[in-house]
């Protein structure tokens, strides 16, 4: 290891290049497909080849390993040494020919502080660009080309990811709140289209609903969020209703309809909308910054609502409409936890 330390990063890399040959003689490392790069730590030195452009097909494998890193002591290559039946991504014709059709749309940078994700599905291809504090996200319509404009968000802590790839990798979800507002329209519209598709007797009044659209590098989320919750009088204490539908298009799976431990989706009455409007009009407002619950109750209706920051308590009596406050407080205010590099690795210039 002494020796190697001596090395400059070229000379590292030609040497991972050499073991990459020698273990993976059909691994070919193209310069415009993947970034290099050496790390090194009191006891390994590694290289990794980083690919700029992430494709995830049609009907993928689910999990794929993108990423080629060289260990120059011990010479592993993972993921081929790895000891698990990962599957490391190797583009066919057809994906090439896709990406070749994606990139005259868009224009990617090589940037080391970027990583760019695109995930096809039956009729989009859905363009996720990712840095340490930003995220934004685009479609191409796969027939007729078009490309959307961008929407965007931030991450709520710096997105420090580890040297070593790993598929278990949980990525923050990101809300837009800004870019282009058409195109958030559109995708909106595309969500709203699939559910009355995929759930064609479901009729929703889409103002009980906040929408909210969000994404993470593999998928793309619209969430229809029910502002008021409602749970009737004399409803079993074991049952558990849906009140949220997510629609991922990136999957066209709809939450939660497609879900492996299903329950039963609220559908509201005409005596659960009367209550409603009798609590809406006695009490006020209800904002979607919270989770608003009302439980009716034999003499009034109870009220919780809540989010990260506070919550309270209230009761509106059935007969006279009177309200009676019964706590509201505010939780203190959580640190945003730091992250540095778990793995102690620092990069050879």
């Amino acid at each position: 290891m002494e020796n190697l330390k001596t090395k400059k990063k070229a000379e590292l890399l030609e040497i991972a290049l050499e073991i990459l040959k020698e273990k993976q003689p059909s691994i070919v490392i193209d310069s415009d497909d993947f970034e290099s790069s050496a790390w090194q730590n009191s006891k390994e030195i590694i290289v990794k080849f980083r690919r700029y452009i992430r494709f995830i097909p049609l009907n993928a494998e689910p999990y794929q390993y993108y990423d080629i890193t060289v260990n120059l002591i011990s010479r592993q290559v993972l993921p081929f040494d790895s000891g698990y039946s990962y599957i490391f991504y190797i583009p066919t014709e057809t994906d090439k020919m896709q990406l070749d059709f994606i990139k005259k749309k868009a224009d990617f940078p090589k940037h080391s502080n970027s990583e760019i994700t695109i995930t096809e599905n039956e009729d989009h291809y859905w363009v996720s660009n990712s840095s340490k504090t930003s995220f934004s996200k685009f479609f191409i319509n796969k027939k007729t080309g078009f490309k959307s404009g961008l929407i965007e968000g931030t991450y709520s802590v710096a997105q420090v990811k580890p040297v070593l790839e790993s598929i278990y990798y949980r990525e923050e979800k990101i809300i837009f709140f800004e870019g282009d507002e058409t195109s958030k329209k559109e995708i909106i519209d595309m969500a709203v289209a699939l559910l009355n598709k995929r759930q064609s007797l479901l009729k929703l009044d889409f103002n009980d609903y906040e929408t909210v659209v969000s994404a993470d590098t593999k998928n793309t989320l619209v969430e229809f969020k029910r502002i008021i919750r409602y749970m009737p009088f004399g409803t079993d204490p074991e049952k558990r209703f849906s009140y949220d539908i997510t629609v991922n298009l990136s999957t066209n799976e709809i939450s939660p309809f497609d879900d492996f431990f299903k329950s039963e989706f609220y559908i509201e009455t005409k005596n659960d909308k009367k209550a409603i409007a009798f609590v809406k009009k006695n009490f006020g407002v209800f904002s979607t910054s919270f989770e608003n619950t009302i439980y009716e109750r034999k003499e009034d209706y109870f009220i919780d609502i809540r989010n990260p920051y506070s919550f309270g308590k209230y009761a509106v009596n059935k007969t006279t409409g009177l309200v009676k406050t019964e706590i509201q407080a505010s939780y203190e205010p959580m640190q945003k936890p730091k992250f540095e590099n778990p793995e102690h690795y620092s990069e050879i210039k």
